[in-house]
């Protein structure tokens, strides 16, 4: 029997032609589409989205993202989710080079790598869940050589051993620094800071509580081309030694600082000397003042080395409430001069360009956090990384939050630096100032009330975005695994404990812990190691609950 012959028209198979396109253009748009951006610089979050599979996210955090070689970065998949069920496979591609040969699946995401050449390095996070369906994140490590710097930090900043620092005047210019503490006056010395000698350089008192309430042992400040022109010692123009007024242990600022700096935070850089002051025209021999943090100061060579060369030049403000009112981010105008004052003095104080009268990036800043009217918070999350660089706050915050920090932005708006950078056109964040105090158990999202700040509306505004707080959980949870525990902290404290402590009791003293001014005895800095590492204990668990449980998105949440 004849087989019948399906016969199919013109306009039929031409309609049949459209369908096959339409589903290979879909499927191709598919494979193509690449996953969603990350927030800002140094966060990658991207979800894979069908109506089949529901929701793969896979959200990729490190720290340190940037640094010196060689460099030890630490990975966290922490955050990554599906609406499918269970995420069953982690693997990293973490030199870049396009393969996922890292399965990280038994550590649960974790994973660590050291980067031994320069370069920028895309790592990439791969997740796949129960039903097979995968995503992708991706983040940058930017890997310096040492030469690129402009300053020898291994040199000056060498925190492996305590060097000493001889400030030599005369007696009628030492009697003139303490006539009158509030007024700093600046007077010429001669110096000798690590064993080279510098001379006719200022030298002068600093700080506001640490300078009003600390005896004798006041914090002090060397400015090299104070009477020199362009004298600098190792390419710096200024040192600065800090007193760690209130800590009994001495560390507390310097273990903030390499906390800051592993999380990824642009972070000064911190080491230990003996201050010794030589009256030179009373015959007698030099007096022992005490052991110092020395800071590196926040300038156009810091950020040249933090944001590149080109970008030094950038607006640089400092928060400052004792001097200036605090910074407290809120909008209160178009024009700075809406904004409060106090000695005289805009709370946006800026450490360059004073010459320039033009505050409008600053006033603008505060006009996106504060003064702009958003429909919802991703709306406002939008608007704000276009002018600052988000994910350096979160690190930051993740830092403040853990060390229980109250003199900081959310509570006093104090202790920090906003640098606009002209390269990007975002603000950076950059701390100062650093301590650690107050309850184990003080809230996350919640600041503690104080007169002096009112207001910080940019702690409020992007804790209202999910993804944010999700990022800032993600960067607790790797402080808490692998710096901010108490095996970490203790061990860090012992070896710092270890380096000065030879030093303390030597000549008359050191002035924290002897004399009729003294804030502690020398037993109290012998028990601060274990006191730290128990106060990070405590700490780090009252963290780890809430990260277990989880708490409401709102911000209404006690935690």
């Amino acid at each position: 029997m004849q087989k019948e012959i399906l016969k199919i028209s013109p306009y039929r198979i031409v309609e049949i032609s459209f369908i096959f396109l339409f589903i290979a253009a879909t499927v191709a748009l598919v494979i193509l589409l690449p996953s969603q951006p990350g927030m800002s610089e140094g966060v990658a979050t991207s979800s894979g989205i069908s109506e089949a599979s529901g929701t793969v996210s896979a959200i990729a955090s490190y720290m340190p993202i940037q640094g010196w070689t060689p460099l030890s970065v630490n990975f966290s998949a922490y955050g990554s989710y599906s609406t499918n069920g269970s995420i069953v496979k982690y693997e990293w591609d973490l030199d870049g080079n396009g393969r996922f040969d890292t399965d990280a699946t038994s550590d649960g995401g974790y994973t660590s790598y050291s980067y031994l050449d320069n370069g920028v390095y895309m790592v990439n996070l791969r997740v796949t869940d129960e039903k097979g369906f995968t995503d992708t994140a991706s983040i940058p490590v930017n890997v310096r050589h040492p030469n690129s710097s402009s300053v020898d930090y291994w040199t000056v900043f060498d925190d492996s051993q305590v060097r000493r620092v001889d400030i030599k005047l005369k007696q009628s210019d030492w009697d003139l620094m303490w006539s009158d503490i509030e007024a700093k006056y600046e007077v010429p010395a001669d110096v000798v800071i690590f064993g080279e000698e510098l001379n006719s350089v200022g030298f002068s008192m600093r700080g506001q509580f640490s300078l009003r309430e600390s005896g004798e042992k006041k914090p002090w400040k060397i400015n090299t081309d104070a009477y020199i022109a362009d004298q600098e010692f190792h390419n710096l123009k200024q040192l600065i030694f800090t007193n760690n007024i209130g800590d009994s242990s001495m560390l507390k600022e310097k273990l903030s600082y390499d906390m800051m700096y592993f999380a990824g935070v642009p972070a000064s850089h911190v080491c230990f000397a003996e201050i010794w002051i030589d009256i030179t025209d009373d015959a007698q021999p030099p007096t022992f003042w005490g052991i110092y943090t020395t800071i590196e100061r926040v300038d156009r060579k810091f950020l040249g080395n933090r944001f590149g060369q080109d970008s030094k030049d950038g607006n640089l403000y400092k928060a400052s409430h004792a001097q200036r009112g605090p910074m407290d981010l809120a909008y209160y105008g178009d024009s700075i001069e809406d904004y409060p004052t106090q000695n005289g003095q805009y709370a946006y104080g800026k450490e360059n360009n004073q010459e320039e009268a033009d505050y409008s990036d600053i006033v603008n800043l505060c006009y996106v956090i504060d003064g702009a009217e958003y429909q919802t918070p991703e709306e406002f999350a939008e608007a704000l990384e276009e002018v600052f660089n988000v994910d350096s706050f979160l690190r930051y915050m993740a830092v403040i939050a853990l060390t229980m920090n109250w003199d900081s932005y959310p509570n006093t708006g104090n202790n920090f630096f906003l640098f606009d950078n002209p390269v990007t056109g975002k603000f950076e964040w950059i701390p100062w100032d650093l301590t650690w105090g107050g309850d184990p158990s003080m809230p996350v999202f919640e600041r503690s009330t104080s007169e002096i700040c009112e207001k910080a509306p940019l702690f409020d505004n992007v804790f209202e975005v999910e993804r944010y707080r999700r990022q800032f959980f993600a960067y607790l949870d790797l402080l808490i695994r692998e710096f901010f525990n108490y095996e970490n902290i203790f061990d860090r404290a012992k070896a710092y404990h270890d380096i000065i402590s030879p030093y303390i009791s030597q000549d008359s003293g050191d002035k924290m812990y002897y004399g009729d001014a003294a804030w502690f005895t020398i037993e109290d800095f012998n028990d601060s190691c274990q006191s730290l590492a128990d106060l990070a204990r405590q700490r780090a668990s009252y963290i780890e609950d809430i990260l277990n449980e989880g708490v409401s998105q709102t911000g209404s949440s006690n935690n």
